[in-house]
């Protein structure tokens, strides 16, 4: 029995790059158990720096190191990556190549981003006595900032061209699995069109949604007999040091689950991980479908009930935010109240 990994985001900017010496370290309780997979799919969030010419349209710029892109892709046992997503151009073309080309040398599989038609189409990957198709979108909405370059060929989702495509791959393969970069920052839920989407692309044939963004762990589903993964979350992304002080994303995105799958996307068990201070991970046993259970009912219970749909709401929009603001970066909340008045002082 073949085991398959599915992993969200993995950004390997910041500390990371910056201090590649230590990613043996900060990644040795991981490297065993993704070597235990047959195949391990995931988002490729950052893309490799070269040159000096960014996007310009981005407001956060996120990049790699070549070596320690290299190193970490094959110590991670990676066989598969999209590039769809909304970081892939933040070094435009010189970044994209040279990601691409790493790719290409550890013979990782990639679609979603490039230059050229084949670096779109679907990735087809044998695994076991399965040929599997693998299809990887960005939505608009994550905000890709990459419309005005004609140069630059990605796929964003659009429900008709997924359908299309779908449609052109379903026969000549015995299972396909669907990337898409989307939904709402930092929630730990679908929203409705999201679930309406994904059930739209289980009953056109799609066996697997790998989906991420969001930063945030999201419930797994069972749709007939496919898998829906609205979002895996994100196995690392690169502490960033900020005037002199080290940041990172908000807490909420520090635990994710690496869920085992065999080759017929059957659940067999989840490791839960859990991101320090410094992209140090920590691992222990956990199961991901309990988890998604738990999810689920709450979940629905918001849709039944106007008080607790507006709680969720409100904790996710202001009261994570504050509490992220306070306590987390691995922040001081007294240095982070003195910084509101500082600044609020220059402003006068």
């Amino acid at each position: 029995m073949k085991n398959i990994i599915f992993l969200g985001d993995i950004a390997l900017n910041g500390l990371i790059s910056r201090q590649a010496e230590l990613n043996p370290i900060r990644f040795k309780k991981i490297f065993p158990i993704l070597q235990k997979a047959d195949m391990v799919f995931a988002n490729l969030e950052t893309t490799i720096k070269s040159g000096n010419d960014i996007n310009e349209n981005k407001d956060f710029i996120h990049f790699a190191d070549k070596d320690a892109t290299l190193n970490l892709l094959k110590s991670l046992n990676i066989g598969c990556v999209s590039l769809a997503n909304n970081h892939i151009y933040d070094y435009k073309m010189a970044g994209l190549k040279a990601t691409i080309k790493v790719l290409d040398k550890l013979g990782i599989y990639h679609t979603g981003a490039g230059w050229l038609p084949k670096h779109i189409e679907p990735s087809i990957v044998n695994i076991g006595s399965q040929k599997m198709a693998f299809l990887a979108y960005v939505d608009k909405s994550t905000n890709p900032k990459t419309e005005n370059f004609p140069e630059l060929l990605i796929n964003y989702f659009d429900s008709k061209k997924v359908l299309e495509d779908i449609y052109k791959i379903k026969n000549k393969v015995d299972k396909i699995i669907c990337s898409i970069h989307w939904g709402i920052d930092y929630s730990n839920y679908p929203t409705l069109e999201q679930i309406k989407t994904a059930h739209l692309l289980v009953d056109s044939g799609v066996d697997f949604i790998m989906g991420h963004h969001s930063h945030t762990l999201q419930a797994l589903e069972k749709q007939k007999n496919s898998v829906i993964c609205y979002s895996l979350g994100g196995l690392t992304y690169g502490d960033e040091l900020w005037r002199g002080t080290l940041r990172s994303l908000r807490i909420s995105t520090k635990t994710s689950f690496i869920p085992f799958f065999d080759q017929d996307f059957n659940y067999l068990k989840s490791y839960k991980i859990k991101e320090k201070k410094g992209n140090y991970l920590q691992i222990k046993k956990g199961d991901f479908s309990h988890w998604s259970q738990r999810r689920w009912k709450r979940f629905n219970l918001a849709q039944k009930c106007f008080l607790i749909k507006n709680t969720i709401y409100f904790k996710e929009r202001y009261c994570d935010k504050l509490y992220s603001f306070l306590f987390g970066y691995y922040r001081n909340p007294f240095i982070a109240i003195k910084d509101i008045f500082s600044r609020n002082s220059k402003q006068k």
